[in-house]
């Protein structure tokens, strides 16, 4: 079976923490998947202040599965980024995986086409605040291996969050401090293969169909906090890649 091609891709962050993320937020994703790679992940990273923004069409086009983090320099990302991102997701199949703050960014926006507006807000605590993060859908691949479990620092996010309605919610996330939820790890199908035009259909599981390119956002990941370092959030990850790769169901 053929190695799946994983871009990491972030803005380049000036803010992050360098204590707790000396490689950058790609660098730690990136090597939470080299942890758990048994060969079939082939990893790089890439970033924006690198020719093309790190997204050429020739990188692209090597890519099976991009993972984005973004958060301060969205507005940088240029429009031709996005559309390239676009193009190579809802007409190729490639794969997408937002994290975080990426629910801003240019590409999930347009691969999307949403606002991805945090409708119930977000909060920023000193220290960090709890997530609970509850398990959904057991039986999703993404959750294979993964039971309930809590991020003791992180940032809120609140719900509703403004994005087209999610084929499955696999994780939804509790913060105790606020009592906000929000459906932290979703996942879409989109571009070629969906009828835009379907209703309710016929019946006897007829359905729009399903998109050639794969989208999971996982919303944990504050850049002031150790979240990519965690272990359950590794694999989670991991396993989302396989999915958006179309090696799992």
């Amino acid at each position: 079976m053929a190695t799946i091609r994983v871009t990491v891709w972030d803005e380049n962050p000036p803010h992050v923490d360098k204590a707790i993320y000396p490689t950058s937020i790609r660098g730690a994703v990136a090597e939470g998947l080299a942890k758990l790679n048994d060969g079939m992940l082939e990893i790089r990273t890439a970033h924006l202040d690198e020719p093309e923004q790190g997204c050429s069409l020739e990188r692209l086009r090597e890519t099976d599965v991009l993972l984005w983090w973004g958060h301060i320099r969205h507005g940088e990302v240029s429009d031709e980024t996005a559309e390239r991102v676009r193009q190579r997701v809802h007409h190729e199949g490639m794969g997408l995986l937002v994290l975080h703050s990426g629910h801003y960014s240019k590409p999930f926006q347009r691969v999307l086409g949403c606002t991805g507006h945090l409708k119930g807000g977000w909060r920023e605590k000193h220290p960090a605040e709890p997530e609970h993060v509850r398990v959904c859908a057991p039986q999703h691949p993404i959750a294979q291996g993964i039971e309930d479990f809590v991020i003791e620092h992180e940032e809120m996010y609140g719900a509703p969050f403004d994005v087209p309605p999610p084929l499955v919610v696999v994780f939804q996330s509790y913060f105790p401090d606020g009592g906000e939820y929000f459906p932290t790890g979703l996942c879409w199908t989109v571009g070629d293969g969906i009828d835009p035009n379907f209703t309710s259909g016929p019946g006897n599981g007829v359905n729009q169909g399903y998109g050639i390119g794969r989208v999971f956002y996982f919303r944990p990941g504050h850049e002031s906090v150790p979240t990519y370092h965690h272990p359950i959030v590794q694999r989670i990850i991991y396993n989302g890649v396989l999915w958006c790769a179309k090696r799992t169901g």
